[in-house]
């Protein structure tokens, strides 16, 4: 496999050496793994020195000893050590707060493919004693820097189709990016979600995820969520909160200020990666072929900003915006004071006239229109 460079090892090693658990979140199979060993090996450990999967029973049952001394003798012979599916170890920030208490020039990694079940066994341990990072599946920064710009802007239409998890971008043919995420985007990648204690049927997950897959670009009621599905209401917020603390899935709340005609109870929901996105609903045909090419870009382009701002410590405030009659902004960034809407049309360039007046109400900047032709212009938006 093609050894691709992760923008986030720069930002994870700045904060080494400063008495803090570095704690890395992710959906499976992003690339986590690989990222803390790319860093074992850059501070010079041993092969085979300073990694541990918290899986193990040997390395869960030295953990949940809280003998500093015993875990001092199993963790030693190196100054970093990770401590990959950490959630899988119950109380696991009191055991590595004894650990860094006990040994504060330790440094410690501790990775996580479901914040629902690690941050909340770090958070109260080590409030103030982490920093946190999100390692997003492949940005398209990172897809050029390994495979050259050329090849980075005639992938976009696949990655449109198959994503950018790492296994993915690396496959040879479609026919193994297709078998790759069917399997992917079955039991493996929702694990975290399917273990927990409140998620009683997989194929209720599945229902979920599906009628969201068909809804990219809509608002999501939970109300007729539910319906359709035939669960309750909370039956259904409960599993959309719980996708998106496994990183499956991020939700895009409504802008609401002045107007009393603006949406204001439902978000819209988008996946972290479209290859997912087209695995649960089986098309991987070219956009040409598809009559949801204008999902499929609205998912890429504001996932992919998502990765942005996030690779780069950028936060604005995020919102779509729509009113009952139809006006209707695709994406709002805030951010020091100013308001910045996009439209994402994949041939288009038209803007309807409607989302006009969110420009006259708010004074916001002017509407920018991403397409297929000006798209290379926004994703490299940090060259300029």
């Amino acid at each position: 496999m093609k050894k691709i460079n992760r923008l986030l090892q720069a930002k994870i090693e700045a904060k080494l050496n400063k008495g803090k658990v570095l704690v890395l979140y992710g959906p499976r199979q992003v690339g986590k793994t690989t990222l803390a060993r790319d860093i074992l090996l850059k501070l010079g450990a041993e092969p085979g020195k300073g990694y541990f999967n918290c899986e193990e029973v040997a390395v869960r049952e030295t953990l949940l000893s809280m003998d500093s001394g015993r875990m001092s003798s199993y963790f030693s012979g190196t100054s970093v050590i990770v401590l990959d599916e950490a959630q899988s170890v119950p109380d696991i920030g009191k055991s590595v707060k004894l650990l860094i208490d006990s040994y504060p020039k330790l440094n410690i990694i501790a990775t996580g493919s479901s914040s629902f079940e690690l941050a909340n066994r770090v958070s109260e341990s080590l409030a103030g004693r982490k920093y946190e990072f999100l390692l997003p599946p492949l940005s398209f920064e990172e897809i050029r820097q390994a495979f050259g710009n050329a090849a980075a802007i005639s992938g976009i239409a696949d990655t449109l189709i198959y994503g950018s998890y790492p296994e993915i971008a690396t496959s040879a043919t479609n026919n193994e990016k297709i078998e790759n995420l069917r399997s992917l985007a079955t039991s493996y990648l929702y694990r975290d979600v399917l273990n927990y204690n409140r998620i009683k049927s997989p194929d209720l997950l599945m229902k979920i995820l599906k009628a969201l897959a068909l809804q990219i670009g809509s608002e999501v009621s939970p109300n007729e969520l539910a319906g359709t599905i035939q669960i309750d209401r909370k039956t259904v917020q409960s599993y959309l909160s719980l996708l998106e603390q496994a990183f499956v899935v991020f939700r895009l709340p409504p802008f609401v200020r002045k107007r009393r005609d603006e949406i204001k109870l439902m978000n819209k929901y988008y996946f972290f990666d479209n290859g997912i996105l087209n695995a649960l609903i089986g098309n991987f045909q070219p956009p040409e072929n598809r009559n949801d090419t204008g999902a499929l870009w609205e998912n890429y382009l504001i996932s992919e900003r998502r990765k942005f701002n996030g690779l780069r410590g950028l936060a604005p405030n995020s919102y779509f915006w729509r009113t009952h009659s139809g006006q209707e902004i695709d994406l709002i960034e805030e951010a020091d004071g100013e308001l910045t809407p996009f439209e994402f049309k994949y041939n288009s360039t038209k803007i309807a006239r409607g989302a006009y007046s969110f420009v006259e109400t708010y004074g916001a900047k002017d509407i920018r229109v991403i397409n297929k032709n000006n798209v290379l212009d926004w994703l490299n938006i940090a060259e300029k």
